[in-house]
């Protein structure tokens, strides 16, 4: 899926500033960053399962490979173990 959206300007000059001072590859690299940002902000750690992200640890360790943080959010959510707001 693919959405279009505009920024204002002084938004679009963040996003801009960020991507040219190297922090993010291109403008929807920042943008993705700040909603995972957004996402992780409204997550309640407090219902966080602490041995289920050991275990997805664990899990992506022996596949050799890593588990992106939103990944993770998402999995714990869906288990009921981290309730999003």
């Amino acid at each position: 899926m693919t959405t279009t959206i505009t920024l204002k300007d002084e938004v679009a000059q963040i996003v801009e500033r960020q991507v040219a001072e190297g922090h993010y590859p291109d403008a929807e690299s920042a943008v993705t960053a700040a909603l995972m940002l957004l996402e992780d902000a409204v997550m309640n750690w407090d219902d966080v399962d602490s041995n289920a992200v050991r275990r997805m640890i664990e899990d992506s360790d022996a596949e050799g490979g890593e588990i992106p943080f939103g990944e993770v959010a998402r999995r714990l959510a869906a288990k009921g173990k981290a309730p999003q707001r």
